[in-house]
């Protein structure tokens, strides 16, 4: 009989023991899904609650309906979209998402040094002259900030990179919005640091010299990371 495990909200509950389901293998792919009811009465919650979680669950790709018959565990039921851990309505944790963009894009911009071909260099030189010439509008700023780093991602020729990159954009842009204003408080001239180091990253990749892109990704995101007062750890 499924149980509930963790003390989250009810729908991440429900979701979170049907999943538990899944990986021990007592719902197996392609199987049919206790209706609704059914669920509701194990669980002893609302049948609204465990509507929400099917839907969450649908969307995730874990379920799929079937007209007339109800919801099955799919093929892939361990889903088809990232999502980061509940953190109960309280912020992301952005120390360990830029953690994981340490992990992450130090090694595409390694890559996209040895990768990248004239159209990757033009959309990065574009993306850095929008910033420098936009500096004091930071949403431009900021937008300018994501198109440079995508253009990393896409000249790393690994569409992985790109998707991650796309995803983790929107979980980041009010952050990256913050550093850049930080940055031009605290420098003459405006976001002075920041297109420093934007620079010093184009031009390692321009000369594709692997080593000194990690290193250039590396040294930005953790200067980025100080602008927002967080204490990143270091990678050894």
């Amino acid at each position: 009989m499924l149980e509930l495990q963790r003390p989250d909200t009810l729908v991440e509950r429900v979701v979170s023991a049907i999943r538990g389901e899944i990986d021990a293998g007592r719902l197996a792919a392609e199987s049919r899904l206790p209706t609704e009811q059914q669920l509701a009465e194990q669980l002893n919650v609302s049948r609204s609650v465990v509507r929400e979680a099917v839907a969450q669950l649908k969307a995730d790709g874990v379920l799929i309906a079937r007209r007339g018959l109800g919801s099955y565990i799919s093929q892939t039921p361990h889903g088809t979209v990232f999502r980061f851990p509940d953190s109960q309505g309280r912020k992301p944790d952005l120390v360990q998402m830029f953690e994981m963009r340490l992990w992450i894009e130090t090694q595409a911009a390694a890559i996209a040094a040895r990768r990248r071909d004239a159209d990757d260099l033009d959309r990065m030189a574009l993306a850095l002259g929008t910033m420098e010439d936009q500096r004091s509008d930071f949403a431009t700023a900021s937008a300018a900030d994501v198109a440079f780093h995508r253009a990393i991602a896409e000249a790393s020729k690994n569409d992985y990179f790109v998707a991650f990159h796309d995803f983790l954009g929107g979980q980041l842009a009010a952050a990256r919005r913050t550093a850049w204003e930080n940055s031009a408080a605290h420098s003459i001239g405006g976001s002075a640091d920041a297109l420093s180091e934007h620079r010093a990253l184009y031009q390692a990749i321009y000369a594709g010299d692997r080593q000194a892109a990690a290193a250039c990704a590396e040294a930005h995101l953790r200067a980025s990371a100080k602008r927002l007062k967080l204490d990143l750890p270091t990678l050894d």
